[in-house]
C-alpha cells in the first residue's frame, strides 16, 4: 500500500472514532439518536438552589404569620369597639359617684 492509502485509512478510522462518541448503535446495529451531554452541576449550584428554596419558604411563612397577626389585631379591635359603650357608661357612673362623695 502506498502512503496516501494508509493516511486515508487512518483518517477514516479517526473520523469513525469521533463519530462513535456521538452516535450509539443498539444491539441490532440500528443507529440511535445522539444523546445530549448532561450538565454536571457543582456543589455551589445545589447550595444556591437550596438557598433559593429556603428563602422562598421563609417568605411564605412570613406572609402566613402576617395574615394571622392581622386577624388577631382585627379581633382585638372588634372587642374594644364592642366594649366601648360599657366602658363609657361605667366611666359616667364613677364620675357621678365621685361628685356625690364630694
Amino acid at each position: 500500500m502506498a502512503r496516501g492509502s494508509w493516511f486515508s485509512v487512518l483518517a477514516v478510522a479517526a473520523a469513525l472514532v469521533s463519530l462513535s462518541r456521538w452516535v450509539q448503535l443498539d444491539f441490532v446495529g440500528q443507529m440511535q439518536r445522539p444523546t445530549t451531554p448532561k450538565v454536571v452541576r457543582c456543589a455551589g449550584d445545589k447550595a444556591l438552589k437550596d438557598r433559593w428554596n429556603s428563602v422562598g419558604k421563609t417568605g411564605k411563612l412570613t406572609d402566613a404569620m402576617r395574615l394571622v397577626a392581622a386577624a388577631k389585631v382585627r379581633a382585638a379591635q372588634t372587642g374594644v369597639e364592642k366594649a366601648r359603650p360599657f366602658s363609657d357608661e361605667l366611666l359616667s357612673m364613677i364620675k357621678g359617684l365621685v361628685k356625690k362623695l364630694k
